[in-house]
């Protein structure tokens, strides 16, 4: 039906339907558990011999459940446009020069789009400086719709984020699934973000900051992977090395080529459960703090959102990191 509404209808009315089937293939699932559910109470109350008037019960089943989803909608969508601030404190326990301490936020999985528009990234800007960084990270899964980006002038806000040593940014897999991956990095060069596509760069003489694309760059943007040994390779390994990657993968090479912090998204933590369920499985760390030796892992659950512009069982987050350097006293 999408595909339909979006060929042959203007791109608002089409954005409208959108969120509706989003809303709807949600309310469905919902529904189908809520009612199987009591469906497995009716028989069990029937094989225990439990007095229930079907009469009564199916009538106020179904208003229960309707009125259980509606209540999930309303707090879901609530959720998913009021982020938290989540605070890390760590160390790494490299001497970074005359740097002592750094103060990092993470914002990832932003699907910047009519859904996640600019008034919702005004907000993540405002708070992001109320923070007073010294760094930003994006490690990837930031525009989603580059007509809806150009149109809201979202590169005008993202301007407004001026930490003292920068934005640093890797590629999602997003960013390569659309075909617009140059005009996405041309873009956040624009801005003055450092875009860093399997390369690193030297932060004020006292550490490393190290992007990495997501693996679909491999499929779907013609690049060829490189291992991140390679990638690597020169790197001042004395001087703490931050990873941006996009997923929280491969966490055993990180830790072996000297990765101090790897910074993560992709998951979305599930973004609307059950789905946190299955990213549990899947990832060895689907968010929050992991330490694997030497390497420390922090995954957040992202900013935006991707499908239904709902968070139930995960929070739209940004992240917060004060890191001192050196051994600890």
């Amino acid at each position: 039906m999408n595909l339909i509404v979006a060929r042959y209808l203007p791109k608002g009315i089409s954005e409208v339907f959108k969120i509706i089937s989003y809303y709807w293939v949600v309310a469905i699932f919902y529904l189908f558990a809520i009612l199987l559910i009591f469906d497995i109470f009716r028989l069990l109350s029937r094989m225990l011999k439990i007095p229930l008037s079907v009469q009564n019960f199916i009538p106020q089943m179904g208003i229960f459940a309707l009125a259980l989803v509606a209540l999930l909608f309303i707090y879901g969508t609530w959720n998913a446009y009021n982020p938290k601030v989540n605070c890390y404190d760590i160390n790494i326990a490299k001497s970074a020069g005359n740097l002592k301490e750094l103060k990092a936020v993470v914002v990832s999985d932003l699907h910047l789009s009519s859904t996640v528009n600019n008034n919702h990234l005004q907000k993540m800007v405002e708070k992001i400086n109320s923070l007073n960084p010294d760094i930003v990270f994006i490690p990837g899964d930031i525009i989603e719709d580059t007509e809806a980006f150009k149109q809201q002038k979202m590169k005008e806000t993202f301007s407004k984020l001026k930490p003292p040593y920068g934005v640093f940014v890797s590629l999602g897999n997003h960013e390569f699934y659309r075909g617009e991956v140059k005009e996405i990095v041309e873009s956040l060069e624009e801005i003055g973000f450092q875009v860093l596509s399997d390369d690193y760069l030297k932060v004020a003489d006292s550490f490393y900051v190290v992007g990495r694309d997501d693996p679909a760059g491999l499929h779907f943007g013609n690049k060829e992977g490189k291992r991140l040994r390679e990638i690597l390779a020169g790197i001042d390994h004395n001087l703490p090395i931050i990873l941006l990657n996009h997923q929280p993968t491969e966490l055993e090479e990180a830790r072996l080529t000297g990765i101090d912090l790897q910074v993560s998204g992709h998951t979305h933590k599930g973004q609307v459960f059950p789905a946190n369920l299955i990213t549990s499985r899947v990832f060895e760390k689907d968010w929050g703090y992991l330490q694997k030796g030497s390497l420390q892992l922090i995954v957040t659950s992202g900013y935006g959102l991707w499908g239904p512009p709902l968070r139930i069982g995960s929070n739209s987050e940004i992240v917060y990191i004060t890191i001192s350097f050196g051994a600890e006293k």
